[in-house]
């Protein structure tokens, strides 16, 4: 047993004062969040797993992440249709389809198991009742079409085109050498290409930064802004 003097809830931060053992249950009075505590004894160090709680239902009882599904898709058919209609796409919905672009290829997300601690083996079903990863490959399959297109009719020399596909580029192939490199996770040459991309990106950003704050940005060409935004996109998407 080992007494400290305050520790704080994993969830809502409340100061907790009291004596724990290894293996017992508490609940805060704060948020009423459920903890098991681990204790080492010989250490005297404590931490705390959430324990399973009361499962609630998502929106209208569709899968997780459904309704982002049904938004994403819809904006990007929205997107496509007036790319291949050779109509005007907004910059808002441009600016709409990176968000949320960057979630299906920037965030990670892992399945919980009933006591919260992570288990790279649970699995749980995918949005829309889809298989796993059909609604990320749809979204590139579409926009990879549109692209195409987009560019053998000469839209691509439209800078708010040419920026939207050259930093949703980076984001992909920085999400794909992610996959791939993570194979390698711990060896030296994975390392090495660790730092090399955070040399690389946090150069990139300090030029666009010093580019932003000093105005100089204005006499830049808008095809360099965008190559070294895909620097940055393509550093987001890899990081699994």
């Amino acid at each position: 047993m080992f007494e400290k003097v305050a520790y704080r809830c994993p969830r809502c931060g409340f100061e907790i004062s009291e004596q724990f053992k290894d293996g017992t249950s508490f609940v805060c009075t704060a948020c009423s969040g459920a903890f098991r505590v681990m204790l080492d004894e010989k250490t005297g160090k404590v931490a705390f797993y959430e324990e399973a709680g009361k499962e609630l239902p998502e929106p209208l009882y569709l899968p997780r992440g459904s309704i982002r599904a049904l938004v994403g898709l819809a904006m990007a058919v929205s997107c496509w249709v007036l790319i291949f209609a050779a109509r005007d796409v907004p910059s808002s919905l441009l600016s709409l389809m990176l968000t949320i672009l960057g979630y299906y290829f920037a965030f990670r997300t892992k399945v919980a198991a009933a006591s919260r601690i992570y288990d790279p083996s649970a699995r749980e079903q995918a949005p829309l009742f889809l298989p796993g990863g059909a609604v990320r490959w749809l979204l590139i399959l579409g926009f990879l079409a549109s692209g195409l297109y987009l560019y053998a009719r000469g839209g691509m020399k439209q800078v708010k085109y040419f920026e939207f596909f050259v930093i949703l580029l980076g984001l992909v192939l920085g999400y794909v050498f992610g996959r791939i490199s993570a194979r390698g996770r711990g060896s030296g040459l994975y390392l090495l290409v660790n730092h090399v991309k955070g040399i690389v990106v946090l150069a990139a950003a300090a030029l666009l930064t010093f580019l932003f704050v000093s105005g100089l940005y204005q006499q830049a060409a808008e095809h360099q802004l965008a190559v070294l935004c895909a620097v940055l996109s393509f550093y987001y998407g890899s990081r699994i």
